[in-house]
């Protein structure tokens, strides 16, 4: 019987691709090799076996009838050692309830409201990270994604926190005493920040979309500095250094101390989506319910406050 120890995984991981992909060269892509790596694993694990497991065919390679009969046992095993990494990551965070979302909501809505789902958490300790793809929830352990996303995964619930405007803004030294801040021309000369969209959040508006909306048009809208979050965007802002387009939400405190001003007001916002999204089956599924329904209570008593359109 061949003990783990023997069990050559990176072999049998290349002979899989080879089998998905057909190709030496799109098998290496998706492990992140060349494709003489892959074939070099071929040749090993065809000389440990003593039998030939890939053909030439065309352009491409096809498994031999040998190779065609075990590769369900081998992705079957793959399969057994995905599910068993799962259940190692689920177990290790067994006393943990974590979510998911980008730094800035984070930092300025979520973290001062997880007292609020208290209650729902039970004995859990909440624990936060960074957005990630709402397909790698699972793989990586997530209970609760906060996302601009609605996944339409069979395995994955959600439902709607709220909608947040997303405005223009800027320092008042830049406009000065500028009579026509609520207008769209004010926009047609100040330098322009952007959000590098850094988070699988591409639905996040950016100044192509604002001025596409506001009918207007602008050489050079990509010119100018990038930030990767919006809270550093906005300090930017608050510099002078140019107009920022961002949630409200994120802005809001900005816009309370003066450092911020909302400008060409005339123009309807835009709009951004933001929804909860949970597993539907496994350990921590209905606590991921319950903190979902409280986080959207939450969400609904702030509504009036922040301007944000409950849905």
């Amino acid at each position: 019987m061949t003990s783990l120890r023997d069990l050559p995984l990176s072999a049998l991981r290349a002979l899989a691709a080879a089998a998905r992909t057909g190709s030496l060269t799109r098998a290496a892509d998706e492990l992140g090799v060349t494709p003489g790596a892959v074939g070099h694993q071929l040749r090993q694990l065809e000389d440990r076996l003593g039998v030939k497991l890939v053909r030439r065919e065309g352009n491409g390679i096809a498994l031999t009838r040998i190779a065609e009969a075990a590769l369900p046992d081998i992705d079957r095993g793959f399969d057994a050692l995905a599910s068993g990494l799962r259940r190692l990551r689920f177990e290790r965070r067994a006393d943990t309830f974590t979510v998911a979302a980008d730094p800035s909501f984070a930092s300025l809505w979520l973290a001062p409201r997880l007292g609020n789902v208290r209650a729902a958490l039970g004995r859990l300790d909440v624990r936060v990270v960074v957005s990630i793809a709402l397909d790698s929830m699972l793989d990586e352990g997530i209970d609760l994604a906060i996302s601009y996303r609605n996944s339409s995964a069979k395995h994955l619930a959600s439902a709607e926190l709220f909608t947040e405007r997303v405005v223009p803004a800027c320092a008042p030294a830049l406009i000065g005493n500028r009579s026509d801040r609520d207008g769209a021309g004010m926009l047609d000369r100040l330098p322009l920040l952007h959000i590098d969209q850094t988070m699988g959040d591409d639905v996040y508006p950016t100044w192509e979309n604002w001025f596409t909306a506001a009918g207007r048009q602008r050489k050079n809208i990509d010119h100018g500095p990038r930030f990767p979050l919006t809270v550093l965007a906005a300090q930017a802002a608050i510099s002078g250094m140019g107009a920022l387009l961002a949630s409200e939400l994120v802005l809001r405190q900005h816009f309370r101390s003066g450092q911020l001003v909302e400008i060409a007001s005339e123009i309807p916002a835009l709009t951004i989506r933001r929804r909860l999204v949970w597993p539907v089956d496994g350990p921590k599924a209905r606590r991921a319910a319950a903190v979902a329904a409280a986080l959207a209570s939450t969400a609904t008593a702030d509504a009036s406050d922040l301007r944000l359109t409950t849905s």
